[in-house]
């Protein structure tokens, strides 16, 4: 199919996954808003029909703006005009290896590498539709909802084991030689894929991944104040009152459970998606453990919440897609893309409080569109630490957490903030 057919198929779907996104971010909002062509809300003006139109129904919308505010369709109308656009683009970057070394694209390209470059697409598309959806919801109420990440992490977790690649491409760049031919990301690289994660030790890793993820998720209070069996009684009673969270997490978790041991039985084979599956587990487990060591690190130097469970979340997705060793560098490039967002707010509004699940995503989404710059021909070298880079990790989350109460400390002392 010629690639110019291709590429109207994607803006197509992506106008749509632009078109749900917008649905989404209104509808799975905490505070959900009648507001779009989906929900007309009491007292609105008659509408024409046209209005269910992308881009076209947003401006004719904006008769509505006496009861949503003024300019309230420009975003909706961007978000469907603008998306579209960029992922046709990153589509015909990415599936004509544009993301790999110049010395590995060749013409024709070969028909499995055509293949494995359109499931990643598939992948990267998912991802970037789920990370718009929670960048706007972020900006609007400061939180992520689990309608937009658990289902994501799910389809993550299902593209690693059954599709025919999912995780991005690796490569070796040796100095003075061509470069390698490209590997799909696993958990070890620059290593080989060692054998024992194929026998019982990786299975009982994976399902442990998955049943703390979903004892994450659960609606969760540990209050010591009136002792220890107190704590455990307010501990079982808070889950129980959220019965439907607790029934919800449990059929999602006991069915990855049965995907891992699935996976583990019947794929777990030379060329079989066993590692890949793992490999997507431990960017899970990584990306959101991180970010969680992070946000009780630095709340507990802050004094104050730092950040908010649903980055835990919404990394722990990312890493499912991009597996953690490239989770890392979304880590290092999300504070310089949020400098520079807080400092342009602070100097139009005056106000610094932000939220960060935006940042990560917009990390993510660099990594992504830079991934030859940053990882091939960057990144990829430092991993050949192997260990040594988990422990350099904990030390600058833990050091992360003394200066900020040293800075705490200092802020108190100079009366800018009272204790």
């Amino acid at each position: 199919m010629p690639i110019l057919v291709r590429a109207i198929v994607v803006a197509l779907l992506a106008l749509a996954a632009a078109r749900f996104a917008n649905w989404a971010i209104y509808s799975w909002a905490w505070n959900r808003k009648e507001l779009g062509p989906w929900t007309p809300p009491k007292d609105a003006p008659p509408r024409s029909p046209l209005v269910q139109l992308p881009v076209l129904g947003w401006l004719l919308l904006r008769q509505e703006a006496p009861l949503h505010g003024k300019g309230y369709w420009i975003r909706p109308l961007l978000i469907e005009l603008l998306f579209p656009v960029f992922v046709v683009w990153y589509y015909c970057q990415y599936v004509t290896a544009g993301m790999l070394p110049e010395q590995q694209v060749v013409t024709p390209l070969p028909a499995v590498l055509v293949q494995q470059l359109h499931w990643q697409f598939i992948a990267h598309f998912v991802l970037f539709t789920l990370m718009l959806v929670a960048t706007f919801i972020d900006f609007d109420e400061q939180s992520i909802p689990d309608f937009c990440t658990v289902p994501g992490t799910v389809i993550g977790l299902l593209g690693a084991a059954f599709a025919p690649a999912w995780l991005p491409f690796h490569q070796s760049l040796p100095a003075g030689r061509p470069p390698a031919p490209p590997e799909e990301l696993h958990a070890k690289i620059p290593e080989l894929w060692p054998a024992w994660l194929d026998g019982t030790y990786g299975l009982l890793i994976g399902l442990l991944v998955v049943v703390v993820w979903g004892f994450a998720l659960l609606d969760r209070r540990w209050i010591t104040r009136r002792g220890f069996k107190n704590a455990v009684k307010y501990f079982f009673a808070r889950l129980m009152r959220s019965r439907s969270l607790c029934m919800g997490v449990t059929a999602v978790t006991l069915l990855l459970l049965l995907l891992v041991s699935f996976a583990w039985t019947f794929l777990n084979a030379p060329n079989g998606r066993w590692p890949y599956l793992l490999s997507s587990l431990l960017g899970l487990a990584f990306a959101g453990g991180v970010t969680w060591a992070v946000r009780l690190s630095a709340s507990a130097g802050l004094g104050v919440e730092a950040l908010g469970f649903g980055d835990v979340t919404l990394m722990a997705m990312i890493g499912t897609y991009i597996g953690w060793q490239p989770s890392l560098l979304v880590f290092f490039i999300a504070p310089l893309v949020a400098i520079l967002f807080v400092l342009l707010r602070a100097i139009i509004t005056g106000d610094t409080a932000t939220p960060y699940g935006p940042y990560l995503c917009a990390a993510a989404v660099i990594l992504l569109v830079y991934w030859h710059e940053l990882w091939t021909t960057w990144a990829a070298r430092m991993f050949v630490l192997g260990p040594l880079i988990l422990g350099i990790l904990v030390a600058c989350v833990v050091l992360m957490g003394v200066m900020l109460w040293i800075w705490r400390l200092i802020k108190q002392a100079l009366g800018f903030v009272h204790h």
